[in-house]
Protein backbone atom coordinates (compact mmCIF):
# COMPACT_ATOMS: atom_id res chain seq x y z
CA UNK A 1 0.00 0.00 0.00
CA UNK A 2 1.58 3.30 -1.11
CA UNK A 3 1.69 6.46 1.00
CA UNK A 4 -1.30 8.02 -0.79
CA UNK A 5 -3.37 4.90 -0.22
CA UNK A 6 -2.34 4.83 3.43
CA UNK A 7 -3.32 8.49 3.77
CA UNK A 8 -6.73 7.75 2.29
CA UNK A 9 -7.14 4.78 4.60
CA UNK A 10 -6.46 6.83 7.70
CA UNK A 11 -8.63 9.74 6.52
CA UNK A 12 -11.57 7.45 5.83
CA UNK A 13 -11.01 5.52 9.04
CA UNK A 14 -10.73 8.77 10.98
CA UNK A 15 -14.00 10.07 9.57
CA UNK A 16 -15.81 6.80 10.33
CA UNK A 17 -14.48 6.85 13.90
CA UNK A 18 -15.63 10.46 14.31
CA UNK A 19 -19.04 9.71 12.80
CA UNK A 20 -19.54 6.56 14.87
CA UNK A 21 -18.33 8.31 18.00
CA UNK A 22 -20.69 11.22 17.39
CA UNK A 23 -23.61 8.91 16.72
CA UNK A 24 -22.56 6.83 19.70
CA UNK A 25 -22.71 9.86 22.00
CA UNK A 26 -26.37 10.33 21.13
CA UNK A 27 -26.99 6.59 21.45
CA UNK A 28 -25.43 6.78 24.92
CA UNK A 29 -27.61 9.76 25.82
CA UNK A 30 -30.60 7.64 24.84
CA UNK A 31 -29.78 5.33 27.75
CA UNK A 32 -29.28 8.32 30.03
CA UNK A 33 -32.83 9.45 29.27
CA UNK A 34 -34.22 5.90 29.20
CA UNK A 35 -33.06 5.38 32.78
CA UNK A 36 -35.87 7.74 33.78
CA UNK A 37 -38.34 4.99 32.87
CA UNK A 38 -37.43 3.08 36.01
CA UNK A 39 -35.35 -0.10 36.53
CA UNK A 40 -37.97 -2.55 35.27
CA UNK A 41 -38.78 -0.78 32.00
CA UNK A 42 -35.16 0.16 31.40
CA UNK A 43 -34.05 -3.44 31.85
CA UNK A 44 -36.77 -4.49 29.38
CA UNK A 45 -35.59 -1.85 26.91
CA UNK A 46 -31.96 -3.02 27.09
CA UNK A 47 -33.04 -6.63 26.65
CA UNK A 48 -35.18 -5.78 23.61
CA UNK A 49 -32.14 -4.09 22.06
CA UNK A 50 -30.09 -7.25 22.68
CA UNK A 51 -32.84 -9.34 21.10
CA UNK A 52 -32.74 -7.04 18.09
CA UNK A 53 -29.00 -7.63 17.75
CA UNK A 54 -29.49 -11.39 17.65
CA UNK A 55 -32.49 -11.16 15.30
CA UNK A 56 -30.46 -8.75 13.19
CA UNK A 57 -27.56 -11.15 12.62
CA UNK A 58 -28.68 -11.78 9.03
CA UNK A 59 -29.14 -8.05 8.46
CA UNK A 60 -25.71 -7.19 9.86
CA UNK A 61 -24.24 -9.75 7.51
CA UNK A 62 -26.20 -8.14 4.67
CA UNK A 63 -24.11 -5.01 5.02
CA UNK A 64 -20.93 -7.01 4.59
CA UNK A 65 -22.43 -9.08 1.77
CA UNK A 66 -23.37 -5.99 -0.22
CA UNK A 67 -20.12 -4.25 0.68
CA UNK A 68 -18.24 -7.21 -0.78
CA UNK A 69 -20.35 -7.37 -3.93
CA UNK A 70 -20.25 -3.59 -4.48
CA UNK A 71 -16.47 -3.49 -3.97
CA UNK A 72 -16.04 -6.36 -6.45
CA UNK A 73 -18.37 -4.80 -9.07
CA UNK A 74 -15.53 -3.86 -11.40
CA UNK A 75 -17.36 -4.44 -14.70
CA UNK A 76 -20.80 -3.99 -16.25
CA UNK A 77 -21.94 -7.56 -15.64
CA UNK A 78 -21.17 -7.42 -11.92
CA UNK A 79 -22.91 -4.05 -11.64
CA UNK A 80 -26.01 -5.52 -13.27
CA UNK A 81 -25.97 -8.39 -10.82
CA UNK A 82 -25.50 -5.99 -7.90
CA UNK A 83 -28.61 -4.06 -8.90
CA UNK A 84 -30.70 -7.21 -9.37
CA UNK A 85 -29.49 -8.62 -6.07
CA UNK A 86 -30.39 -5.47 -4.13
CA UNK A 87 -33.95 -5.41 -5.47
CA UNK A 88 -34.45 -9.11 -4.83
CA UNK A 89 -33.15 -8.96 -1.26
CA UNK A 90 -35.33 -5.94 -0.47
CA UNK A 91 -38.35 -8.00 -1.48
CA UNK A 92 -37.39 -11.29 0.15
CA UNK A 93 -36.33 -9.76 3.45
CA UNK A 94 -39.72 -8.05 3.66
CA UNK A 95 -41.46 -11.38 3.06
CA UNK A 96 -39.39 -13.12 5.76
CA UNK A 97 -39.97 -10.26 8.19
CA UNK A 98 -43.73 -10.37 7.55
CA UNK A 99 -43.91 -14.10 8.33
CA UNK A 100 -41.84 -13.65 11.50
CA UNK A 101 -44.00 -10.71 12.60
CA UNK A 102 -47.19 -12.75 12.15
CA UNK A 103 -45.69 -15.61 14.18
CA UNK A 104 -44.67 -13.29 17.04
CA UNK A 105 -47.99 -11.44 17.08
CA UNK A 106 -49.78 -14.78 17.28
CA UNK A 107 -47.87 -15.48 20.52
CA UNK A 108 -47.59 -11.90 21.72
CA UNK A 109 -48.59 -12.65 25.31
CA UNK A 110 -46.07 -15.44 25.99
CA UNK A 111 -43.29 -13.52 24.19
CA UNK A 112 -44.00 -10.41 26.27
CA UNK A 113 -43.87 -12.43 29.49
CA UNK A 114 -40.63 -14.11 28.45
CA UNK A 115 -38.99 -10.74 27.85
CA UNK A 116 -40.68 -9.27 30.94
CA UNK A 117 -42.26 -6.53 28.82
CA UNK A 118 -45.21 -5.12 30.77
CA UNK A 119 -46.51 -3.40 27.64
CA UNK A 120 -46.87 -5.68 24.58
CA UNK A 121 -46.68 -2.59 22.35
CA UNK A 122 -42.94 -2.53 23.08
CA UNK A 123 -42.63 -5.96 21.47
CA UNK A 124 -44.70 -4.80 18.47
CA UNK A 125 -42.45 -1.79 17.97
CA UNK A 126 -39.43 -4.06 18.26
CA UNK A 127 -40.82 -5.90 15.25
CA UNK A 128 -41.04 -2.59 13.36
CA UNK A 129 -37.41 -1.85 14.20
CA UNK A 130 -36.62 -5.31 12.88
CA UNK A 131 -37.74 -4.30 9.38
CA UNK A 132 -35.60 -1.16 9.27
CA UNK A 133 -32.76 -3.25 10.72
CA UNK A 134 -33.11 -5.59 7.74
CA UNK A 135 -33.16 -2.89 5.08
CA UNK A 136 -30.70 -0.41 6.56
CA UNK A 137 -27.63 -2.64 6.17
CA UNK A 138 -28.37 -3.09 2.46
CA UNK A 139 -27.97 0.61 1.70
CA UNK A 140 -25.07 0.91 4.15
CA UNK A 141 -23.32 -1.99 2.45
CA UNK A 142 -23.72 -0.34 -0.95
CA UNK A 143 -22.21 2.87 0.43
CA UNK A 144 -19.39 0.97 2.13
CA UNK A 145 -18.51 -1.12 -0.92
CA UNK A 146 -18.43 1.95 -3.17
CA UNK A 147 -16.20 3.78 -0.66
CA UNK A 148 -18.89 6.42 -0.05
CA UNK A 149 -17.81 6.81 3.54
CA UNK A 150 -19.01 10.41 3.72
CA UNK A 151 -22.64 9.40 3.34
CA UNK A 152 -22.17 6.29 5.47
CA UNK A 153 -20.78 8.36 8.33
CA UNK A 154 -23.65 10.85 8.22
CA UNK A 155 -26.15 8.00 8.40
CA UNK A 156 -24.47 6.85 11.63
CA UNK A 157 -24.84 10.34 13.07
CA UNK A 158 -28.42 10.77 11.88
CA UNK A 159 -29.53 7.50 13.44
CA UNK A 160 -28.15 8.53 16.82
CA UNK A 161 -29.51 12.10 16.69
CA UNK A 162 -32.97 10.94 15.59
CA UNK A 163 -33.19 8.26 18.25
CA UNK A 164 -32.07 10.57 21.04
CA UNK A 165 -34.42 13.39 20.01
CA UNK A 166 -37.51 11.19 19.92
CA UNK A 167 -36.53 9.46 23.18
CA UNK A 168 -36.04 12.83 24.87
CA UNK A 169 -39.53 13.98 23.87
CA UNK A 170 -41.34 10.67 24.38
CA UNK A 171 -39.75 9.53 27.64
CA UNK A 172 -38.54 12.60 29.47
CA UNK A 173 -41.22 15.09 28.42
CA UNK A 174 -44.24 12.82 27.86
CA UNK A 175 -43.46 10.16 30.44
CA UNK A 176 -43.23 7.24 28.01
CA UNK A 177 -41.80 3.82 28.86
CA UNK A 178 -40.01 1.05 26.96
CA UNK A 179 -42.48 1.25 24.07
CA UNK A 180 -41.65 4.94 23.56
CA UNK A 181 -37.92 4.19 23.51
CA UNK A 182 -38.45 1.50 20.86
CA UNK A 183 -40.53 3.97 18.83
CA UNK A 184 -37.55 6.33 18.95
CA UNK A 185 -35.28 3.57 17.68
CA UNK A 186 -37.68 2.90 14.80
CA UNK A 187 -37.97 6.54 13.72
CA UNK A 188 -34.22 7.09 13.91
CA UNK A 189 -33.50 4.07 11.73
CA UNK A 190 -36.31 4.98 9.33
CA UNK A 191 -34.84 8.43 8.71
CA UNK A 192 -31.38 6.98 8.07
CA UNK A 193 -32.88 4.33 5.77
CA UNK A 194 -34.70 6.88 3.62
CA UNK A 195 -31.59 9.03 3.15
CA UNK A 196 -29.39 5.99 2.52
CA UNK A 197 -31.86 4.71 -0.06
CA UNK A 198 -31.69 8.04 -1.87
CA UNK A 199 -27.88 8.08 -1.87
CA UNK A 200 -27.71 4.55 -3.32
CA UNK A 201 -30.70 4.77 -5.66
CA UNK A 202 -28.51 4.35 -8.75
CA UNK A 203 -27.17 1.02 -7.49
CA UNK A 204 -30.53 -0.64 -6.87
CA UNK A 205 -32.79 1.02 -9.47
CA UNK A 206 -30.63 0.58 -12.59
CA UNK A 207 -30.31 -2.44 -14.90
CA UNK A 208 -33.96 -3.45 -14.64
CA UNK A 209 -33.51 -6.42 -16.97
CA UNK A 210 -30.86 -8.16 -14.88
CA UNK A 211 -31.72 -11.45 -13.19
CA UNK A 212 -30.81 -12.43 -9.64
CA UNK A 213 -28.56 -15.47 -9.25
CA UNK A 214 -29.76 -17.05 -6.01
CA UNK A 215 -27.27 -19.91 -5.98
CA UNK A 216 -24.22 -17.72 -6.56
CA UNK A 217 -25.36 -15.20 -3.98
CA UNK A 218 -26.21 -17.72 -1.27
CA UNK A 219 -22.87 -19.50 -1.65
CA UNK A 220 -21.22 -16.40 -0.24
CA UNK A 221 -24.02 -14.90 1.84
CA UNK A 222 -24.49 -17.92 4.12
CA UNK A 223 -20.88 -18.20 5.32
CA UNK A 224 -20.66 -14.42 5.67
CA UNK A 225 -23.80 -14.46 7.80
CA UNK A 226 -22.52 -17.28 9.98
CA UNK A 227 -19.05 -15.78 10.32
CA UNK A 228 -20.18 -12.29 11.27
CA UNK A 229 -22.99 -13.71 13.36
CA UNK A 230 -20.48 -15.24 15.74
CA UNK A 231 -19.23 -11.79 16.75
CA UNK A 232 -22.77 -10.48 17.25
CA UNK A 233 -23.81 -13.53 19.24
CA UNK A 234 -20.83 -13.15 21.53
CA UNK A 235 -21.90 -9.57 22.24
CA UNK A 236 -25.53 -10.41 23.04
CA UNK A 237 -25.86 -13.80 24.72
CA UNK A 238 -24.82 -12.64 28.18
CA UNK A 239 -27.49 -9.94 28.61
CA UNK A 240 -30.30 -12.24 27.52
CA UNK A 241 -28.99 -14.94 29.90
CA UNK A 242 -28.82 -12.46 32.79
CA UNK A 243 -32.29 -11.06 32.08
CA UNK A 244 -33.89 -14.49 31.98
CA UNK A 245 -31.90 -16.05 34.85
CA UNK A 246 -31.96 -13.25 37.46
CA UNK A 247 -35.28 -11.96 38.78
CA UNK A 248 -33.99 -8.78 40.47
CA UNK A 249 -34.49 -6.09 37.82
CA UNK A 250 -32.37 -3.56 39.71
CA UNK A 251 -29.39 -5.89 39.61
CA UNK A 252 -29.88 -6.76 35.94
CA UNK A 253 -30.10 -3.03 35.18
CA UNK A 254 -26.68 -2.59 36.81
CA UNK A 255 -25.28 -5.40 34.69
CA UNK A 256 -26.76 -3.77 31.59
CA UNK A 257 -25.22 -0.42 32.49
CA UNK A 258 -21.75 -1.88 32.95
CA UNK A 259 -22.17 -3.92 29.77
CA UNK A 260 -22.92 -0.82 27.71
CA UNK A 261 -19.72 0.88 28.86
CA UNK A 262 -17.75 -2.17 27.77
CA UNK A 263 -19.43 -2.40 24.38
CA UNK A 264 -18.71 1.28 23.80
CA UNK A 265 -15.11 0.13 23.22
CA UNK A 266 -16.24 -2.08 20.35
CA UNK A 267 -18.46 0.63 18.87
CA UNK A 268 -15.59 3.12 18.92
CA UNK A 269 -13.04 0.86 17.24
CA UNK A 270 -15.24 -1.12 14.84
CA UNK A 271 -15.50 1.64 12.17
CA UNK A 272 -11.88 1.04 11.16
CA UNK A 273 -12.85 -2.42 9.88
CA UNK A 274 -15.60 -0.72 7.82
CA UNK A 275 -12.86 0.88 5.75
CA UNK A 276 -10.61 -2.20 5.79
CA UNK A 277 -13.14 -4.69 4.43
CA UNK A 278 -13.89 -3.23 0.96
CA UNK A 279 -10.21 -2.41 0.46
CA UNK A 280 -9.23 -6.04 0.99
CA UNK A 281 -12.06 -7.24 -1.28
CA UNK A 282 -10.96 -4.93 -4.07
CA UNK A 283 -7.30 -5.84 -3.59
CA UNK A 284 -8.16 -9.55 -3.85
CA UNK A 285 -10.28 -8.89 -6.97
CA UNK A 286 -7.32 -7.17 -8.64
CA UNK A 287 -4.69 -9.60 -7.26
CA UNK A 288 -2.97 -6.78 -5.37
CA UNK A 289 -1.14 -6.71 -2.06
CA UNK A 290 -2.63 -4.74 0.85
CA UNK A 291 -1.61 -4.22 4.45
CA UNK A 292 -4.96 -2.80 5.49
CA UNK A 293 -5.52 -5.64 7.95
CA UNK A 294 -2.19 -5.04 9.70
CA UNK A 295 -2.89 -1.33 10.13
CA UNK A 296 -6.43 -2.02 11.33
CA UNK A 297 -5.22 -4.66 13.77
CA UNK A 298 -2.55 -2.34 15.17
CA UNK A 299 -5.06 0.50 15.65
CA UNK A 300 -7.56 -1.88 17.26
CA UNK A 301 -5.07 -3.24 19.78
CA UNK A 302 -3.76 0.23 20.61
CA UNK A 303 -7.14 1.87 21.15
CA UNK A 304 -8.62 -1.23 22.78
CA UNK A 305 -5.86 -1.52 25.37
CA UNK A 306 -6.05 2.21 26.08
CA UNK A 307 -9.82 2.03 26.60
CA UNK A 308 -9.61 -1.09 28.78
CA UNK A 309 -6.86 0.50 30.88
CA UNK A 310 -9.02 3.61 31.26
CA UNK A 311 -11.93 1.43 32.44
CA UNK A 312 -9.61 -0.15 35.01
CA UNK A 313 -8.19 3.09 36.40
CA UNK A 314 -11.40 5.12 36.21
CA UNK A 315 -14.27 2.60 36.32
CA UNK A 316 -16.84 5.16 37.44
CA UNK A 317 -16.02 7.71 34.73
CA UNK A 318 -17.95 6.08 31.84
CA UNK A 319 -20.90 5.49 34.16
CA UNK A 320 -20.87 9.15 35.20
CA UNK A 321 -20.83 10.23 31.57
CA UNK A 322 -23.58 7.84 30.50
CA UNK A 323 -25.90 8.30 33.47
CA UNK A 324 -25.13 11.82 34.65
CA UNK A 325 -23.60 10.70 37.94
CA UNK A 326 -26.68 8.66 38.87
CA UNK A 327 -25.69 7.08 42.22
CA UNK A 328 -27.69 3.94 41.45
CA UNK A 329 -25.71 3.21 38.29
CA UNK A 330 -22.35 4.04 39.89
CA UNK A 331 -22.82 0.84 41.88
CA UNK A 332 -22.02 -1.05 38.65
CA UNK A 333 -18.43 0.28 38.65
CA UNK A 334 -16.80 -2.99 39.85
CA UNK A 335 -18.02 -4.71 36.68
CA UNK A 336 -16.68 -2.10 34.25
CA UNK A 337 -12.98 -3.20 34.26
CA UNK A 338 -14.04 -6.81 33.75
CA UNK A 339 -16.04 -5.84 30.68
CA UNK A 340 -13.23 -3.64 29.35
CA UNK A 341 -10.70 -6.48 29.27
CA UNK A 342 -13.15 -9.28 28.44
CA UNK A 343 -14.29 -7.53 25.26
CA UNK A 344 -10.81 -6.52 24.07
CA UNK A 345 -10.20 -9.90 22.37
CA UNK A 346 -13.64 -9.61 20.76
CA UNK A 347 -12.61 -6.36 19.04
CA UNK A 348 -9.47 -8.11 17.76
CA UNK A 349 -11.53 -11.12 16.67
CA UNK A 350 -13.83 -8.80 14.71
CA UNK A 351 -10.87 -7.55 12.66
CA UNK A 352 -9.58 -11.06 12.03
CA UNK A 353 -13.02 -12.42 11.10
CA UNK A 354 -13.62 -9.57 8.67
CA UNK A 355 -10.21 -10.18 7.09
CA UNK A 356 -10.94 -13.90 6.68
CA UNK A 357 -14.33 -13.27 5.09
CA UNK A 358 -13.07 -10.47 2.84
CA UNK A 359 -10.64 -13.00 1.36
CA UNK A 360 -13.52 -15.49 0.83
CA UNK A 361 -12.05 -18.07 3.20
CA UNK A 362 -15.55 -19.25 3.96
CA UNK A 363 -14.46 -22.59 5.39
CA UNK A 364 -13.73 -20.69 8.62
CA UNK A 365 -17.44 -20.06 9.28
CA UNK A 366 -18.25 -23.60 10.42
CA UNK A 367 -15.48 -23.44 13.02
CA UNK A 368 -16.18 -19.90 14.18
CA UNK A 369 -19.81 -20.73 14.97
CA UNK A 370 -18.72 -23.39 17.46
CA UNK A 371 -17.43 -20.70 19.83
CA UNK A 372 -20.76 -18.98 20.70
CA UNK A 373 -22.35 -22.43 20.94
CA UNK A 374 -19.70 -23.44 23.47
CA UNK A 375 -20.10 -20.10 25.27
CA UNK A 376 -23.85 -20.63 25.65
CA UNK A 377 -23.30 -24.19 26.87
CA UNK A 378 -20.77 -22.95 29.43
CA UNK A 379 -23.24 -20.41 30.83
CA UNK A 380 -26.00 -23.01 31.09
CA UNK A 381 -23.61 -25.50 32.72
CA UNK A 382 -22.69 -22.91 35.38
CA UNK A 383 -26.29 -21.87 36.05
CA UNK A 384 -26.77 -23.99 39.23
CA UNK A 385 -23.55 -22.63 40.70
CA UNK A 386 -24.39 -19.06 39.72
CA UNK A 387 -27.71 -19.35 41.56
CA UNK A 388 -25.81 -19.86 44.84
CA UNK A 389 -23.60 -16.78 44.40
CA UNK A 390 -24.28 -13.14 45.17
CA UNK A 391 -25.42 -11.14 42.15
CA UNK A 392 -22.08 -9.40 41.60
CA UNK A 393 -20.05 -12.58 42.02
CA UNK A 394 -22.30 -14.29 39.50
CA UNK A 395 -22.02 -11.34 37.12
CA UNK A 396 -18.24 -11.42 37.40
CA UNK A 397 -18.20 -15.14 36.58
CA UNK A 398 -20.40 -14.53 33.53
CA UNK A 399 -18.08 -11.79 32.27
CA UNK A 400 -15.05 -14.00 32.85
CA UNK A 401 -16.71 -16.73 30.80
CA UNK A 402 -17.35 -14.16 28.09
CA UNK A 403 -13.69 -13.10 28.08
CA UNK A 404 -12.41 -16.67 27.76
CA UNK A 405 -14.86 -17.33 24.93
CA UNK A 406 -13.76 -14.15 23.14
CA UNK A 407 -10.14 -15.31 23.33
CA UNK A 408 -11.20 -18.62 21.81
CA UNK A 409 -13.00 -16.82 18.95
CA UNK A 410 -9.90 -14.70 18.37
CA UNK A 411 -7.70 -17.80 18.22
CA UNK A 412 -9.95 -19.55 15.69
CA UNK A 413 -10.06 -16.46 13.46
CA UNK A 414 -6.28 -16.02 13.73
CA UNK A 415 -5.77 -19.61 12.55
CA UNK A 416 -7.61 -18.88 9.31
CA UNK A 417 -5.69 -15.63 8.82
CA UNK A 418 -2.47 -17.59 8.25
CA UNK A 419 -0.45 -16.49 5.25
CA UNK A 420 -1.40 -18.96 2.55
CA UNK A 421 -2.33 -19.21 -1.08
CA UNK A 422 -5.51 -20.97 -2.14
CA UNK A 423 -6.47 -21.92 -5.63
CA UNK A 424 -9.99 -22.83 -6.60
CA UNK A 425 -12.82 -23.45 -4.18
CA UNK A 426 -13.83 -20.61 -1.92
CA UNK A 427 -11.11 -18.32 -3.17
CA UNK A 428 -12.67 -18.07 -6.57
CA UNK A 429 -16.28 -17.74 -5.45
CA UNK A 430 -18.02 -14.43 -5.65
CA UNK A 431 -21.39 -13.22 -4.51
CA UNK A 432 -22.19 -12.36 -8.10
CA UNK A 433 -22.17 -14.76 -11.04
CA UNK A 434 -18.82 -15.69 -12.49
CA UNK A 435 -17.27 -12.60 -14.12
CA UNK A 436 -15.43 -12.41 -17.34
CA UNK A 437 -12.20 -14.39 -17.51
CA UNK A 438 -10.09 -11.24 -17.37
CA UNK A 439 -11.57 -10.38 -13.98
CA UNK A 440 -10.93 -13.71 -12.33
CA UNK A 441 -8.04 -14.32 -10.05
CA UNK A 442 -6.77 -17.85 -9.73
CA UNK A 443 -5.34 -17.26 -6.30
CA UNK A 444 -5.88 -15.20 -3.21
CA UNK A 445 -3.64 -12.47 -2.00
CA UNK A 446 -2.31 -13.37 1.40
Amino acid sequence: MNSESKSGFFKQSGWMVIATFSGGIFMTLVHTVARKMGPEDYSTFVTLLRVLIILGIPSAALQTVFAQQAAAATNEERQRQLSATARAIFGWTFAVWLLAAIAVLAQLGPVSRLLKASNPVAVCLTLAVGLTSLWGPIVKGLLQGNHQFGGLGWLQILDGVGRFTVTLVAVLLLGGKAASAMMAAFLGQLAALCIGGWLTRQAWTSHRGARFNWRGWMSGALPLTVGLGTVLLMSSIDMIFVQSFFSDTRQTALYGGAMLTGYAIIQFIAPVTTVMFPRIVRAVAHAEQTDGMKMTLAATVLFGCTAALGCTVFPKLPLRLMYFNNPEMLAAAPLVPWFGWALLPLTVANVLVQNVLARSRFDAAKWLVLVPIGYTAALCFQAPRLAKMTSFDAFTRIIQTLGISCVALCAVAAWFCRDRRVTGGAADRDLAPAPATSDKSSSQVA
